[in-house]
């Protein structure tokens, strides 16, 4: 299970302008001190090299309370060009639309969408479409296509052994000893 704790966010800073590092801080309603973030890996090719600053225009205050406030780990999907659909209408009215049996009225919009894997918090994501959002002075590197892929690669190994880590899914204790058991026979 992951914390999904965009409504909490008030403001947030994502770092990728070192290469294999991304670092930041995010400030939460009925916190004090920002979390501060540092992760390996990149961002995805659109915050590679740059640095993002977001703002939550309606934070809400969450339960936190067993949230690390230094986050390491590593970088999961991290990206501000998502394509989400929008609602043009108040979330409260969608539930009307569905019961009507009507498509309610939308939009396709970025997403602002931050995964990583934490080492005291597990997985963390923070997606939102309704944040402001500002990249900040110029890239320092740029991505290519190959390191995007090889991210991307990265990332899916990540969520893989997470869940791993999650289900148990490394060997059952004994079942090498009887491979190697049956082998000899």
């Amino acid at each position: 299970m992951a914390w999904r704790i965009e409504e909490s966010v008030i403001r947030g800073e994502i770092d990728n302008r070192v290469r294999g590092r991304v670092t930041g801080r995010i400030w939460f309603a009925g916190r004090a001190e920002p979390v501060e973030l540092n992760l390996m890996g990149d961002c995805w090719r659109d915050l590679a090299g740059r640095r993002l600053e977001f703002t939550n225009p309606d934070p809400k205050a969450g339960d936190l309370g067993n949230f690390s406030a230094e986050q390491k780990g590593l970088a999961g999907d991290i990206s501000a060009s998502r394509k989400v659909k929008v609602p043009d209408i108040p979330l409260d009215q969608i539930g009307e639309y569905y019961a009507a049996k009507k498509p309610f009225p939308w939009h396709w919009g970025n997403s602002l969408h931050l995964e990583w894997f934490s080492e005291s918090n597990g997985r963390v994501v923070i997606e939102s479409a309704g944040y402001e959002l500002k990249i900040v002075g110029e890239p320092t590197w740029e991505m290519t296509a190959a390191e995007e892929e090889a991210q991307r690669r990265a990332n899916g190994a990540a969520i893989t052994a997470y869940m791993d880590q999650l289900t148990g899914a490394a060997t059952e204790p004994g079942e090498e000893d009887f491979e190697e058991e049956s082998e000899e026979d």
